[in-house]
């Protein structure tokens, strides 16, 4: 039932939900999946002086998904590198290593599948203590990695970002290096896919399924928000799907959309990172939000219970590109990851900036106090 076929620089194979249910643990062939190593850290990179521009962290990476390893064990930083999937360490989360090998995902070599051409991560889930063995979660497995799929093929669209085919996909590992995909119900291998004809979401959904971000709400239900481009209104929205096992999920519709006419997001909203507040016992979502010139900033959304009801939490973006000509950010911010700090009213914000020369870096702001409306670029050289 298993596909042991291997890649080279890393061995990945496909697992499918059958052969992975009835298994305490997944096996481990020689080369594939090996017993759990804990995943250390390295020692930080230090920062060239070009670096010192406010909240540059890492240079030619793009949508990063950082996780803190439990019981002071450092910092994780997923994000795309080229067609693939990257992974650099911290142990402060603001000077990074350089890419630890081998990478952590590559593109499928298999012809049919939905993400032969790039990966891009969306979301990584840390289970660990009791979650791991829980019977919702089919697997040993400590990290479960959601991420974005695509292929060559084009629809067309006189919209760069609605133009590639995308749809979700999972991979799992036991040790964070060495990882298995996990075919979904969809042909192609991916989680699920567009609304096919005749089922009502199609006009909405039609040009795929990206940036799956997952957010574990109890035992039995998992919560993944995702965008889409809908064609009606020629705008991207963010969706909501559920889940009780975290592979096999239903689209329940959408719960943000495109602002109103003037505002920085009334051309659409992407990449939302949904986060529950352990202060205020509700869901924050940090979202890119698209204006009439096609500028990208990051816009701020509360729900109470993360379902419905989604208001923003102003008519301003959180973070803006920057104003320099020469800024590292100045062509826009995006790709959103929010992480809750020990201080309950302490967060960062990681996100993705693109230069008017077009290159992509990562970089961090920070908020503090009560209010969580606006963040302030961070010096990982100067903090």
């Amino acid at each position: 039932m298993l596909n042991t076929t291997r890649r080279t620089p890393v061995p990945i194979r496909h697992v499918t939900l059958a052969a992975m249910l009835p298994a305490v643990l997944l096996p481990s062939p020689p080369g594939c999946l090996r017993a759990s190593i804990p995943l250390r850290c390295h020692a930080p990179t230090q920062q060239p002086s070009t670096a010192a521009a406010r909240g540059l962290l890492l240079r030619g990476a793009r949508s990063p998904v950082v996780k803190r390893v439990p019981d002071g064990g450092g910092w994780l930083l997923w994000h795309q590198s080229g067609p693939r999937i990257a992974l650099s360490t911290s142990m402060d989360g603001l000077r990074w290593s350089a890419p630890v090998s081998p990478d952590p995902l590559l593109p499928s070599e298999d012809w049919w599948a939905f993400d032969t051409a790039s990966v891009r991560p969306s979301d990584v889930l840390l289970i660990s203590g009791p979650a791991a063995s829980s019977r919702r979660f089919p697997s040993s497995a400590v990290y479960w990695l959601y991420y974005t799929g695509s292929t060559d093929e084009r629809f067309g669209s006189p919209f760069p970002d609605a133009d590639v085919p995308a749809l979700p996909g999972l991979a799992i590992s036991q040790d964070g290096r060495h990882w298995a995909r996990i075919e979904g119900d969809h042909h192609t291998g991916a989680l699920f896919s567009v609304a096919e004809d005749g089922e009502e979401p199609r006009g909405r959904e039609a040009r795929g399924i990206v940036a799956p971000k997952v957010v574990t709400h109890a035992d039995g239900d998992l919560r993944m928000y995702y965008h889409s481009f809908d064609e009606t209104s020629q705008r991207h929205a963010i969706g909501l799907a559920r889940s009780r096992d975290g592979i096999r999920w239903k689209k329940t519709g959408k719960v943000l959309e495109a602002g109103r006419a003037g505002s920085f997001d009334e051309c659409g909203v992407r990449h939302g990172h949904v986060v529950r507040d352990r202060a205020a016992g509700r869901f924050v979502m940090v979202f890119e939000g698209v204006d009439a010139d096609g500028r990208v900033s990051i816009g701020m959304a509360i729900s109470e219970d993360g379902l419905k009801d989604w208001r923003r939490s102003s008519e301003m973006p959180v973070l803006c590109p920057s104003d320099d000509d020469d800024g590292w950010d100045g062509a826009g911010v995006g790709s959103p990851c929010l992480v809750q700090m020990d201080g309950a009213y302490d967060w960062r914000l990681y996100y993705m900036g693109v230069g008017r020369d077009g290159e992509a870096s990562i970089g961090m702001a920070y908020s503090e106090g009560q209010a969580l409306l606006k963040f302030e670029k961070c010096d990982a050289v100067l903090m």
